[in-house]
């Protein structure tokens, strides 16, 4: 009995700690969620694909309903979540910036990953193949919203220095620098610079979360 009780005692415990954690570090969760399900759409959609010309075209191509059902099944459902965990993150980042009094950063950070949300639903639900331009469209949306957050976002955050306000800048510089890398380059390269364009919006956006979580951590203890 009395073990028994000990271990209920500690496991609320733990579910406690777990939810206070949570709850203070929502938004890096939710970034490092959606990178997790974004990465195994992929991921599946590769293994499960039969055609390799995506491997030298675009992992577009991978959600192409033509080619194979069920690779495309994977990807679109990937990126579709993604789309509606973006959608989250910028419902918590314009609330958590209005709390902090960034008024300009919060209707940024709202707009751009509304509509960022927006284009990777629309790439979800409008295949390469069946529905080309709108595809088109949707897909440089999704690098030319990125790249604009980045560039916008730190310049109307008032808390930033000096210093951190120019360092990170380097950001949507390195990535539009990348970007252009692909497209030029095309084939195989396209297809690294797109994931790798991946892993830096999301390492950005965990540091981005980070630092206004800790402000609004350090707001709730003064």
């Amino acid at each position: 009995m009395a073990s028994w009780t000990f271990w209920n005692n500690f496991s609320n415990m733990k579910l406690r700690q777990i939810k206070d954690f949570l709850c203070k570090n929502r938004l890096q969760a939710l970034c490092i969620l959606n990178g997790v399900v974004l990465a195994a759409g992929l991921v599946a959609a590769m293994l499960l694909s039969d055609d390799t010309r995506w491997t030298n075209w675009s992992l577009s191509r991978l959600g192409e309903t033509t080619s194979n059902r069920l690779s495309a099944f994977s990807f679109n459902s990937g990126v579709f979540l993604s789309g509606l965990i973006m959608a989250t993150i910028g419902f918590f980042m314009n609330r958590g910036y209005l709390k902090l009094g960034q008024i300009r950063s919060a209707r940024i950070s709202g707009w751009i990953l509304s509509l960022f949300a927006i284009c990777m639903i629309g790439v979800a639900l409008c295949p390469n193949d069946t529905i080309h331009a709108a595809h088109f469209v949707f897909s440089r949306g999704i690098v030319i919203l990125m790249v604009l957050l980045m560039f916008l976002l730190p310049s109307s955050l008032s808390y930033l220095t000096h210093r951190e306000r120019i360092s990170s800048f380097s950001f949507p510089i390195f990535a539009a620098i990348i970007a252009a890398q692909g497209y030029a380059m095309g084939k195989f390269w396209f297809v690294i610079v797109e994931v790798l364009l991946g892993i830096f919006a999301t390492m950005w956006l965990v540091l981005v979360c980070r630092r206004m979580e800790l402000k609004l951590s350090d707001l709730k203890t003064s």
